[in-house]
């Protein structure tokens, strides 16, 4: 075939324009009668002679194929024709789709003689179609058509077409089984009209029905002479007809910026913006759920004024959450949208963003948190009129009980809430409906949903499950598996991105050192990646060491700028293998072409360690870094298992693990949460309410599956559900957290619970502290809460922690060995707020102390407020008095009678106040006292640095409290003195601190 420059093509194609407008005037009524015939275009001379069979698809109550079109109207000239260059769109039934810029040839032979125009070729869409595959069964017919695509699906990722028989259809619409297959009339070679693609591909023949056919995108736009004419048909894609983004109202062409939406949000788009029903989708990654919650969003902008309702997505991780905020207030931030991120990072002074926000960003635990003080925001929370629920299968962690109880609590607000739930990994997406029901009228009807199958992901993934023999524990089958690793990435990795998850931190080291020594023994030709171009700049020695060989390896032991580092230089290219623990299946967006779990089992973050096998769930978050859209096109997942195990994990693959609920688990803290906001006021309302859990759900399928507190098998469900919460209520009441007299409400304690988000194990700990606990005591019962089950002792760890237990800094020191969990949460928050340095410059455990912290700091402060508010209920003022100076330090993270508090004040530093401790300064009010020129002396700086500081000083909040009695002491022969006072508070500042 012969090269066509741009410019020639331009011409030519203006040229048969020409001729086709010329060849159109001579167009008459009459219609061919329908026949076999064989269809080709350009000249034979250069371009071959194309034979093939064409058929077109009729619809009952409609035909394509033969319909009359005024092409005269559409093509006047040359200088007419309309070309949407600037959007790259077709005008006519492709009106709507992205042209490719590929489109390079119009070819066309002699004029088109009455009856003969009817039949014209379409674009090849065959390239944008999903990649089939085995897996879930879809409830959407399995028919591979072409299709054009949302922005979920980018252009690398497309599958090529099959190499077979090209074949002609017309797009339909209504349902396949109204199709049947009718002859097109025959064209003669001269007479067709045909376009191609340029490159390797072969076009699918794809049949316009007289259609006035645009321009390529490279053509100057010109505005059209004619009235445009509406499509009848569009492109039809797994049986399903894709909806054009223009049915929407032209201000939401923003948020969906392509021309149609892609299989499963045309499959989704009636009921999600027709309808108000709550809907559950399941559907594989990549595949463009996002852009099911928008349409939601807008059909709620559609009906309410801004301001008047308030949205909330929840997502179970932090990171999702900031991507969410960002992505949505950049597309709904025109609209007047607040988006507000509601997590656990979340201050104090950006909870009034919430206040105001629309759209509110959050996690389970975070709602959960807020929503159990509702009667204090009841206004807000009927604002809610739209609930979003990504990643719905964390159902099946322990989060998930959290992720159901807000869900329930929600649709008991009394508010018409709206439920939309997505999740890429749920085979029994029935149940989901099921629990959520239609809508707040009919909660009894499951609600739509819509399960598409592995054919609809929009990226190829090979699965591969391979097992090996082993007799010892998990890290010395660990160390087996490392040495399979070569052969496994050597058959499979086709020279990209790998990604390696492993079990340890300490494997994930071990394996990227392994790799870096495997790829430094190999010749230029035979490595399986390139070595770095620039040089990264990295903290970590080990990680140095395998880094320049493109091997890296990524935990939350790395310091922030060295994970940082790893990931930009995996986006970048410089890196090739990163060995990652399982935390790096959520979050940032890697290019992972080959994914590789290595060993199926994580060790538990508990106190007592030992391994367990990943859930299903999880390892489908872990495979599903592969492949992502927007980088690949193709991907790889093998699965390194014990030979036990093969068999479970190939079924598991194909999405049939069953979600079940976790609810009964802690079912305890939400029932007690329950009660205190009034949901639950008696035996038959905590049976009710239960009866609208997912658990009661998967109770009436799989009963054997639950072994709940108070339950007992052989009796029908309303008998065990009975049971159930007979048995919770009465734990709670036999530690005093509720009271059935009158009805059932939470005791001071239990509203404590609640209020303070304290678990039931935990807080029986809080009440059993002895009358006039000493702070040593009170701490003590801190650490062993079990909100700390993920501070555990790390190999290696306990000889440096033994050296800080020495430290004349701790002021409590362990008289016990290390050993527990506890130990250690005691002597973190020892080691803070006596500002002592841990004892070892080892990057690893130092990176460690410093998560330990984080979690530590997260949840400390609301169990010690927990503490007073129980102990001023049980009027022990001593342990009340020790809990508040705790709750103090602990708020400085400096002890409250030590120098160390000094720190409070910007500019002084744990150096500054060593200095001025030194110099007999020791408090706040002792930086006021002195001249300015003496703090200048002692700390070596310069005026007006002195004055400057007393400033600070003097607006750090400085209280009073004062106490007046009211009428006569009451003595009772026996009791004690009761006193009756009034207590004022007031500043002592000479202005009020800010």
């Amino acid at each position: 075939m012969p090269v066509v420059h741009e410019g020639d093509m331009d011409q030519r194609i203006f040229d048969q324009l020409d001729r086709l407008q010329r060849g159109a005037r001579n167009v008459g009524q009459t219609r061919q009668s329908m026949q076999y015939g064989n269809i080709s275009g350009g000249d034979p001379q250069d371009y071959g002679h194309t034979s093939t069979l064409a058929y077109t698809i009729r619809n009952d109550g409609y035909e394509y194929g033969d319909e009359n079109v005024d092409l005269e109207s559409h093509y006047r000239s040359q200088d007419n024709v309309t070309r949407r260059s600037d959007q790259g769109l077709n005008e006519g039934v492709l009106s709507r789709l992205r042209a490719p810029t590929s489109l390079v040839q119009t070819h066309w032979n002699g004029p088109i003689q009455p009856g003969d125009q009817s039949q014209l070729r379409r674009l090849d869409l065959s390239q944008f179609a999903y990649e089939g595959g085995e897996g879930d069964v879809s409830s959407s017919p399995t028919l591979h058509q072409p299709h054009p695509s949302s922005p979920a699906f980018s252009a690398s990722q497309r599958r090529p077409p099959a190499k077979a028989p090209t074949h002609i259809f017309a797009s339909t619409q209504g349902t396949r089984s109204n199709e049947r297959v009718v002859p097109v009339p025959q064209l003669a070679p001269d007479r067709t009209l045909q376009h191609r693609l340029a490159g390797p591909r072969e076009p699918n023949a794809y049949v316009l029905a007289e259609r006035p056919i645009s321009q390529p995108r490279s053509a100057v736009p010109r505005p059209s002479s004619g009235k445009r004419r509406a499509s009848s048909s569009l492109p039809v894609v797994q049986g399903i007809t894709l909806v054009p983004t223009s049915g929407l109202p032209d201000r939401f062409r923003t948020i969906f910026p392509f021309p149609l939406f892609n299989a499963v949000q045309s499959k989704c788009f009636e009921v999600v913006y027709r309808s108000n029903d709550n809907f559950v989708l399941s559907s594989p990654t990549g595949s463009g759920k996002t852009a099911i919650l928008e349409l939601a969003i807008c059909r709620l902008m559609n009906g309410f004024a801004n301001g008047s309702y308030k949205i909330v997505y929840q997502a179970p991780t932090k990171s999702l959450c900031a991507e969410r905020q960002r992505d949505w207030q950049a597309k709904f931030g025109p609209f007047d949208l607040q988006v507000a991120e509601l997590t656990g990072d979340t201050h104090v002074a950006q909870l009034k963003n919430v206040q105001y926000a629309s759209i509110i960003i959050t996690t389970p635990e975070k709602w959960d948190s807020m929503t159990r003080k509702w009667k204090d925001h009841q206004k807000l929370m009927q604002m809610v009129k739209l609930f979003l629920i990504d990643e719905v299968h964390i159902l099946k962690e322990d989060r998930g009980a959290t992720l159901e109880a807000i869900v329930s609590r929600m649709k008991s607000v009394g508010s018409d809430i709206r439920f939309i739930a997505l999740s890429a990994t749920v085979p029994n997406s029935q149940d989901i409906a099921t629990w959520l029901g239609k809508d707040p009228m009919t909660p009894h009807m499951p609600a739509p949903r819509e399960r598409f199958g592995e054919e609809f992901r929009p990226v190829r993934l090979a699965r591969h499950v391979c097992g090996y023999a082993g007799t010892g524990n998990d890290f010395v089958f660990d160390k087996v598996l490392n040495a399979k690793l070569p052969e496994v990435i050597g058959k499979w990795s086709q020279r990209k991105p790998i990604m390696v998850f492993c079990f340890t931190r300490a494997s994930c080291v071990d394996t990227a050192k392994l790799l870096a020594h495997w790829w430094d023994g190999k010749g230029p030709r035979e490595r399986y990646w390139e070595a770095p171009r620039s040089r990264l700049v990295i903290e970590d020695k080990d990680l140095r060491g395998t880094i320049s060989s493109g091997v890296s390896f990524h935990h939350a032991g790395l310091s922030i700028a060295d994970r940082t580092a790893v990931e930009r230089g995996y986006l970048e290219g410089e890196i090739n293998v990163i060995c990652c623990t399982s935390t790096l299946a959520v979050g940032v967006n890697l290019p992972c072409h080959m994914v590789i779990i290595k060993n199926t089992v994580t060790y538990q973050s508990s106190g007592s360690g030992g391994c367990k096998e990943y859930s299903d769930l999880e390892t489908m978050q872990m495979l599903g870094r592969a492949g992502r859209p927007q980088f690949d096109d193709n991907a790889v997942a093998v699965i390194m298992t014990r030979l036990r195990r093969v068999q479970h994990y190939e079924k598991m693959v194909t999405g049939q693990e069953i979600l079940e609920s976790c609810l009964h688990l802690n079912l305890i803290d939400h029932l007690n949460a329950e009660i205190g906001l009034g949901t639950i006021t008696n035996a038959a309302t905590a049976r009710k309410w239960l009866s609208g859990t997912f658990l009661y759900v998967r109770l009436k399928d799989n009963p054997e599956h639950y072994r709940i507190d108070g339950d007992s098998s052989g009796r029908n469900l309303d008998q065990r559900l009975e049971d159930i919460c007979t048995e919770a209520i009465t734990l709670l009441e036999g530690h005093d957290l509720v009271n059935a007299t009158p009805k059932l409400h939470c005791t001071e304690f239990g509203d404590a619970m609640a209020r303070y988000y304290v678990q039931f194990e935990t807080m029986k700990l809080l009440l059993e502290l002895p009358r006039k606990a000493k702070v040593s005591e009170i701490l003590s019962a801190l650490a062993q809460a079990g909100e700390f089950k993920e501070v555990r002792f790390r190999a290696g760890e306990k000889t440096t922690y033994k050296d800080l237990n020495k430290n004349a800094s701790i002021k409590f020191p362990i008289p016990v060995n290390l050993d527990a969990s506890a130990h250690k949460v005691s002597l973190v928050i020892q080691s803070v707020l006596g500002a002592v340095d841990l004892p070892t410059e080892d990057p690893k455990q130092r990176a460690e102390l410093q998560t330990s912290k984080s979690i530590i700091f997260l949840n400390v402060q609301r169990l010690v407020r927990c503490v007073i508010d129980c102990q001023l209920q049980l009027q022990d003022a001593v342990t009340a008095r020790n809990a508040l100076a705790l709750a103090r330090s602990l708020g400085a993270q400096a002890w409250d009678d030590s120098p160390l508090h000094m720190k409070q004040l910007d500019s002084v530093g744990l150096v500054y106040v060593r200095k001025l401790a030194a110099a007999g300064l020791k408090s706040i009010n002792d930086i006021e006292n002195p001249e300015q020129h003496r703090l200048e002396v002692v700390l070596s700086r310069n005026p007006p640095f002195g004055a400057q500081l007393q400033e600070k000083a003097r607006g750090f909040p400085k209280l009073r409290v004062s106490m007046k009695a009211i009428g006569e002491p009451i003595i009772k022969k026996g009791e004690h003195v009761t006193v009756r006072v009034r207590a004022e508070m007031a500043f002592l500042n000479e202005k009020t601190p800010e």
